[in-house]
C-alpha cells in the first residue's frame, strides 16, 4: 500500500473510531482509548523511549517510566473525551469546566486591543476552548494534522462548536490574520510549547534547554495584545478545571531582545502550569536539545 492510501485508511479508521465513540457509553469509550493507549507504550518503543526523556527533568529519572505509561493514559483519554465533545450541550461543558482566572482574560478583552490565549499540547485544550468560545470570539491557529481528513473533520468539529481556525500551513499568512483578529477584539489561541518550524527561540524550561515558536511573542509586541497562559487539566471523573495566569509582563518593544524575552517569560509560565500534572503533557517526540 502506498503511503497516501495507507494515511487515507489510518483516517477513515480515526473517523470510523471518532463515529462509534459518540455512540457508545462515555465510560466505555474512555476505557477503550486507555486501553490502546497502554498499549502503544508497550510496543512503540522510540515514542515511549521520548516520553520518558521529556518527562525526565520534570519528575526525576526514577519516576519517569511510570510518569510516561500516565502520558500515555491521559493522551488516549484526551481523544475520548474530544470526539464526544461536540455532543454535549453548553450546559453539560459549562457543569464539566471550572475555571481559575478568567478575570485576567476579561480584563484583557476589556483593554479592547484583543488577547493571545496560549497554552501547550496538555490535558485537554479542546474543552478549554470550547468554554471560552461560548463567551468571547474565539480563534485558534491550528496545526494541519495528517491525514488531512482528520484535520479537515476536526476544523469542522470546532468551527459547529464556536471556534474559529487558522489553519497553520504553507503560504497562509497566519500572522496578518492574527493581526488583524486581534485589532477587531477577538481572542487568537495558540498551541505553542513545539517548534515545528525549527526556526524558533531557544528557552529554558525545568533546566533544559528547548525551542518555542516566537510568533506569540512577535504578536503581542506588534498589536499590544496581551499574552494570557492557560491549560485544562484533565479529571479522572471526566471534568476539566482550566486555569487562566495574569497577563505576562511585556517588554519594551523596542528593545533588541524584546522577543527572546517575551518567548522566555511564556517558557516560564507554561512550565508552572505543566509541573502541577506534567503526565498530562502530550508531546512524544524528543523535546530537549541539550
Amino acid at each position: 500500500m502506498s503511503g497516501k492510501l495507507r494515511a487515507r485508511a489510518e483516517g477513515v479508521a480515526w473517523l470510523a473510531a471518532w463515529r462509534l465513540s459518540r455512540v457508545l457509553p462515555e465510560r466505555t469509550v474512555i476505557r477503550a482509548f486507555e486501553r490502546m493507549s497502554a498499549r502503544s507504550f508497550r510496543r512503540n518503543a522510540r515514542q515511549r523511549a521520548a516520553v520518558i526523556s521529556n518527562l525526565e527533568p520534570i519528575v526525576g529519572k526514577a519516576a519517569a517510566p511510570a510518569a510516561a505509561r500516565e502520558a500515555f493514559r491521559w493522551y488516549g483519554r484526551y481523544w475520548g473525551e474530544t470526539f464526544r465533545m461536540g455532543d454535549m450541550s453548553n450546559d453539560e461543558i459549562n457543569r464539566r469546566v471550572s475555571i481559575e482566572g478568567a478575570e485576567h482574560i476579561e480584563r484583557g478583552i476589556a483593554a479592547g486591543k484583543g488577547v493571545l490565549l496560549v497554552t501547550g499540547h496538555f490535558g485537554n485544550w479542546d474543552a478549554g476552548g470550547r468554554w471560552a468560545s461560548q463567551r468571547w470570539p474565539l480563534t485558534a491557529v491550528a496545526e494541519v494534522l495528517r491525514p488531512r481528513i482528520l484535520f479537515d473533520r476536526f476544523v469542522a468539529h470546532r468551527v459547529r462548536q464556536g471556534i474559529g481556525i487558522i489553519p497553520l500551513e504553507r503560504g497562509a499568512d497566519v500572522t496578518a490574520q492574527c493581526l488583524e483578529l486581534l485589532a477587531a477584539g477577538g481572542i487568537a489561541a495558540l498551541v505553542t510549547d513545539r517548534d515545528l518550524s525549527g526556526t524558533g527561540v531557544e528557552v529554558e524550561m525545568f533546566g533544559r534547554r528547548t525551542r518555542i515558536p516566537a510568533g506569540t511573542a512577535v504578536l503581542s509586541l506588534r498589536s499590544g495584545a496581551p499574552i494570557i497562559v492557560s491549560c485544562a487539566y484533565q479529571g479522572e471523573d471526566g471534568k476539566w478545571r482550566a486555569k487562566a495566569l495574569p497577563a505576562l509582563q511585556a517588554p519594551d518593544p523596542e528593545a533588541p531582545d524584546a522577543v527572546e524575552a517575551l518567548t522566555q517569560r511564556v517558557a516560564s509560565a507554561l512550565e508552572s502550569l505543566f509541573a502541577v500534572a506534567p503526565e498530562q503533557w502530550h508531546v512524544f517526540t524528543p523535546y530537549w536539545i541539550d
